[in-house]
């Protein structure tokens, strides 16, 4: 006469192949990126969305996940790297940087969000982000958010087109940035 519904529901978490690259960046959920149906949180994105691109496109988030564990945050000023507000983003995440002419091949570098601190009115928070969400793409990607900013979507584990900067390199490429270095010649070496 009554029927027992405890399995009738259940969580699961979608299969991510461990074998396939994961092009993927971890976002605070209010970081906002430009979507084919205009502005839009990431807490407000579900996967099949469409995000705009650096190359003028529009990328499908294949999978959205929610990481388990809650991450240092890095508060970038609007108005700093081309963004319209106050953005907070995992320090452990990568945005572009676009370096000095003949510095790179690349039109932009990749580098570490935590060796930005200090620069340019950016700085650690004093509270860790509770609400991230990872997207997940078919391919590497540099997407926007917050008008301007663009970030770094990419396998860690595998070659990325864009180079990618550790701490060291990134504060000297600030410094030079900055006028604080000269130049380096690129034709001499």
């Amino acid at each position: 006469m009554f029927l027992n519904h405890d399995a009738a529901f259940t969580t699961f978490a979608p299969a991510i192949h461990s074998n396939l690259p994961q092009y993927t960046d971890t976002l605070s959920a209010q970081t906002r990126l430009e979507t084919t149906r205009g502005w839009a949180s990431v807490d407000d994105l579900i996967a099949g969305d469409r995000v705009a691109t650096m190359d003028g496109g529009f990328a499908t988030i294949t999978a959205i996940t929610h990481p388990k564990r809650r991450a240092p945050l890095v508060q970038v000023p609007g108005g700093v790297l081309s963004t319209c507000s106050d953005v907070a983003l995992p320090a452990d995440g990568h945005i572009a940087l676009t370096p000095p002419a003949r510095w790179s091949q690349a039109p932009v570098v990749s580098v570490l969000i935590k060796a930005l601190s200090g620069w340019n009115g950016i700085r650690p928070t004093l509270f860790a982000g509770p609400d991230l969400a990872t997207l997940h793409f078919g391919e590497e990607e540099m997407i926007y958010a917050q008008t301007g900013l663009l970030i770094h979507a990419f396998d860690a584990n595998a070659d990325s087109f864009f180079p990618t900067l550790n701490y060291g390199d990134t504060r000297a490429l600030l410094a030079l940035l900055d006028g604080k270095m000269p130049a380096p010649d690129a034709a001499a070496a």
